[in-house]
């Protein structure tokens, strides 16, 4: 792509663990192996987007305090399934950092505590 920057995905550790044992496990208990495999490759897809469009995200007002200015991209795989993938863009490292995959459906406020 000419003249579009491409920016590198990076996903915190802690972000990692929470995608491992919040998101997989809840996939693994309420859908098939097979769905649950779509729908993970559909969150890789969502994530890879980020390399060229990382400005697409919205503003996330639940870290308005911090230093980096936080961004959130929803992931919507169905009604009773929203994810909010939190990062934000370092120009200077050409990186986006992911620090969260946050399930729509939890209480907004313990964002703040989590990142």
């Amino acid at each position: 792509m000419d003249g579009v920057k491409e920016y590198q995905i990076e996903i915190s550790l802690p972000a990692q663990k929470r995608y491992q044992y919040e998101i997989l496990s809840y996939l693994l208990e309420n859908f098939s192996l097979e769905r649950s495999i779509e729908i993970d490759e559909n969150i890789t897809k969502t994530l890879s987007s980020l390399t060229t469009l990382p400005r697409r995200g919205k503003s996330e007002k639940y870290l308005e305090s911090h230093r980096n200015e936080f961004k959130f991209i929803l992931h919507k795989e169905s009604r009773n399934l929203e994810i909010k993938i939190i990062y934000y863009i370092s120009e200077k490292q050409g990186k986006v950092y992911i620090t969260d995959f946050f399930p729509v459906k939890m209480n907004p406020e313990t964002l703040r505590i989590r990142s």
